[in-house]
């Protein structure tokens, strides 16, 4: 074990088991070694991050995770002390153009593509099948002409893209994570209880934005380098567009009877982030309105019911179809998928689409949604979404802190 690594980020038992087991993915995969830009990933597989959130080439840090030996870290100097005191990983290589007589002393190379290069090699990789993060569902520091200079400057290796065996792994959370999760969960309700407590008519929509972001700093649900979103919206059927607002800021607009309004994402716990959605009125709600809402979390609840191990996600998305028609919902889902996971980032692989042949397995964190919306775009409707474990029995519900009624606010 690392020796001086006083403030780890996750436990030594944690980062263990992630690189013995990301060994086996890359195995699995014939990817000898995965060059990987994301922070989040750094963290994943090596403890560490980029709390400042430095997007450009000045900076440049990549985590070396191979088959053959333990991660190796090269990084620029301004990440010495984390890389000491935070993270496991024991293999770090520095690099800084600076001239400073300390950097001198421990730096590696002034050049960060002269030591990655250096590196490989004396991994022995630079000639075998290298794994990058290439599809949309990772967020990565890494530019395109990066790549394709390293493809250049590579010409032996094979490219090949990390991400089949990177979410092969972080698909399913491992119990530690499952606990996060589940506390992040708990604790994100108690934000958006709060924030739904403080709406009644003459407040403003940044108000009640206010009420929540002040209940995630009391709740430690703020941090860095992502803190996540939260989406809290009102709209009135006599407005412009009426209950078609949807992914919007908070504005200046003052609540008022009659009001509907909607909630989703939410912050960020220990860097996992939640994306689960209410909804709410002010005031006795139309009867128009809660008949869609009705429609909308009895098919919602008819979908969870039938999610265990072993059900096709495309099964799933079929189920949630008939659900929606069976209550005379024809106008189907006003999206293109019903769900995906959640982990480190609030939208994660696989999506619950149509076609998706992947099953559930325990350990996978998935958020359904399903919703019924006004077909004239009068009143807003529903679509509750929860974060959900599956487990070797069944779900568990990590958002069922917050009931799936419409909240009333007065």
């Amino acid at each position: 074990m690392k020796p001086g690594v006083h403030y780890p980020n996750i436990p030594y038992e944690e980062y263990r088991a992630r690189v013995d087991r990301a060994k086996q993915c890359l195995s699995g995969h014939k990817i000898d070694a995965m060059v990987l830009f994301s922070p989040y990933n750094w963290w994943y597989y090596g403890g560490f991050t980029d709390a400042a959130q430095m997007h450009n080439a000045i900076w440049r840090t990549a985590l070396i995770v191979s088959q053959d030996r333990d991660p190796v870290a090269v990084a620029d100097m301004n990440f010495v002390w984390e890389l000491a005191h935070t993270s496991w990983v024991e293999d770090v290589r520095l690099h800084s153009g600076a001239t400073h007589p300390f950097v001198l002393a421990i730096r590696a190379n002034e050049d960060f593509y002269q030591l990655l290069f250096d590196t490989l090699k004396e991994m022995g990789v630079a000639k075998k099948t290298l794994g990058f993060e290439t599809g949309a569902d990772i967020s990565t520091y890494l530019a395109i002409d990066e790549y394709f200079m390293m493809r250049d400057a590579l010409p032996d290796a094979k490219f090949v893209s990390a991400d089949p065996a990177i979410w092969a792994q972080r698909m399913i959370k491992t119990p530690y994570e499952q606990g996060l999760i589940r506390e992040g969960c708990r604790r994100a309700c108690l934000c958006v209880r709060e924030a739904f407590d403080s709406i009644r008519p003459g407040v403003t929509e940044r108000d009640v934005h206010k009420a929540f972001w002040r209940k995630a700093v009391e709740l430690d649900m703020v941090e860095s380098p992502h803190h996540a979103t939260w989406l809290c919206f009102t709209t009135n059927p006599n407005e412009t567009l009426g209950g078609h607002r949807w992914i919007t800021g908070a504005v200046d607009r003052i609540i008022k009877a009659g009001d509907v309004g909607h909630c989703d994402c939410g912050p960020t716990y220990k860097m996992y982030q939640f994306d689960f959605q209410r909804a709410f009125c002010v005031g006795k709600p139309p009867e128009k309105m809660l008949h869609y809402y009705n429609v909308g979390k009895e098919a919602y609840l008819e979908t969870v019911g039938a999610m265990k191990s072993g059900v096709r996600l495309g099964e799933l998305f079929e189920i949630s179809v008939n659900a929606l028609k069976k209550r005379n919902y024809p106008e189907g889902h006003s999206i293109v998928f019903i769900g995906h996971q959640e982990g480190l980032s609030n939208h994660e692989p696989p999506w619950v689409v149509k076609d998706e042949k992947t099953m559930l397995q325990p350990g996978m964190v998935v958020a359904i949604e399903v919703g019924a919306f006004d077909p004239q775009g009068e009143y807003f409707g529903t679509m509750p979404e929860d974060v959900l474990l599956v487990t070797e029995t069944g779900i568990e519900n990590l958002t069922a802190h917050l009931s799936h009624e419409l909240y009333v606010a007065t």
